[in-house]
């Protein structure tokens, strides 16, 4: 349990309620600090999200062409502006401005070992499973709520053929 973070999610949903404001991202935040298993789901869940949303391609094998389709899909379902960093065959690394789940949620004061968009890493893969036929994996390498980088970083691993 990430106790420090925890008692920031419960101070600023204290805020919140006081103004009238929504909760609901934070109660996700504050279940998260509660344990670690919590990403595994959150992961799952993206990526059964990922994996049934319409997009009207597949077999993608053209990177750039699989790299527009998930940039596209980012600004349609408002996910975040993808910066490519890096991309072959094999893997796509970027980052993800604006990240949905920790967008609104400050940078903690301390110092958190692990990243907290698991729900984003598993909804990439499984939209690139989705439109490559192949069954792929994609991790959160930097969040920014652990105050290394002003935005979450993410790489999707596509295996070879």
């Amino acid at each position: 349990m990430n106790r420090i973070l925890l008692e920031q999610m419960l101070h600023k949903m204290r805020s919140f309620l006081i103004k009238g404001k929504n909760i609901g991202d934070l109660k996700i935040g504050a279940l998260y600090a509660l344990g670690n298993q919590l990403d595994a789901v959150y992961y799952f869940v993206g990526h059964e999200l990922g994996s049934t949303i319409e997009t009207g391609r597949d077999h993608i094998v053209d990177t750039s062409i699989l790299i527009e389709t998930l940039k596209n899909f980012s600004k349609k379902y408002h996910i975040g502006n993808m910066i490519i960093d890096e991309y072959n065959d094999e893997h796509i690394t970027f980052d993800l401005e604006d990240c949905p789940t920790c967008k609104e949620i400050e940078v903690p004061s301390t110092e958190i070992s692990q990243g907290f968009c698991s729900f984003e890493a598993g909804l990439f893969a499984g939209l690139v499973e989705k439109l490559t036929g192949k069954h792929c994996f994609a991790q959160e390498l930097e969040c920014k709520l652990q105050n290394k980088s002003p935005n979450c970083k993410f790489m999707i691993v596509i295996p070879k053929d």
